[in-house]
């Protein structure tokens, strides 16, 4: 396992498309107890979701936020579609839109997610530093993967050339985009079957 755990106040399937994100995968488990509880207090909070999918993860945070709110985000039509469907709960907003072209305010959200779909975005850098943008002083970042690094990379070869490239950097590199983007980490950590990143907005 490669794990890297600052301290609190260390200080700070389809081709490649436009603005920097893809999105054709399979959503597999949603996140457990376990990485929920990362979170802390999802009552009333305000929260995006990355390339949101099929809408899995909004099952599991809907129940808890009380009178909070989801802005679900996806460039595939199929899987905005197949998520509205799922859930047509009133406090999500489902948006088909490029995440770095969101429309979405500096300062408008308490908790940012992205689950399963890093890799599908070409410029990752570019995906923090929007991520850092919408979050309030104190404001949760959390990417989380089901598979561990190699694995996925092993299941994205096989896949085909769509996403044979969309692979997860090295916890130590995604540690430096973070800080880079105004995120100070929390939890960094990899191993065969996970891969984890927790982050809080700088000031």
């Amino acid at each position: 396992m490669s794990r890297h755990r600052p301290a609190r106040n260390a200080g700070p399937s389809t081709p490649s498309l436009p603005g920097g994100t893809r999105s054709s995968r399979t959503r597999r488990s949603p996140p457990g107890p376990g990485e929920v509880s990362l979170l802390g207090e999802l009552s009333g909070r305000d929260v995006v979701d990355l390339g949101c999918g099929t809408g899995r993860l909004e099952e599991v945070l809907l129940p808890q936020l009380g009178e909070g709110s989801v802005v679900a985000v996806d460039f595939s039509p199929g899987m905005i579609e197949q998520a509205s469907r799922r859930c047509g709960d009133p406090r999500v907003t489902w948006l088909c839109r490029d995440v770095l072209e969101t429309g979405l305010a500096s300062g408008s959200a308490d908790i940012v997610l992205c689950f399963d779909a890093f890799p599908h975005f070409p410029d990752g850098a570019a995906v923090l530093r929007e991520a850092a943008r919408w979050l309030r002083p104190g404001g949760t970042f959390l990417l989380w993967h089901d598979v561990g690094r190699e694995q996925l990379a092993r299941v994205h070869r096989r896949a085909g050339p769509a996403v044979e490239n969309d692979l997860l950097p090295p916890v130590a590199d995604l540690v430096a985009l973070a800080a880079a983007a105004g995120l100070e980490v929390e939890i960094a950590e990899e191993d065969e079957i996970s891969y984890t990143l927790l982050a809080r907005r700088v000031g």
